[in-house]
């Protein structure tokens, strides 16, 4: 997901644990300049697309909180 939110841009992927097997949802905050404001990750899951919901809404989540 590659995203606009309340003037950020906010994208996100699920990421597979090799070691573990479960699924990271990665995600990134990128500020109207283009600086990346915040980056990091959800809890592990075990389904990709659960992942990826997971760290689209953690990354709303911190933009709300601005």
């Amino acid at each position: 997901m590659n995203d606009e939110y309340k003037g950020y841009r906010i994208t996100a992927w699920p990421e597979r644990d090799d070691t573990t097997g479960l699924w990271n949802g990665r995600f990134r905050i990128l500020a109207g300049d283009g600086a990346v404001a915040y980056e990091s990750f959800a809890e592990p899951v075990d389904d990709e697309n659960k992942a990826y919901e997971a760290a689209s809404a953690k990354a709303r989540a911190w933009v709300d909180e601005q």
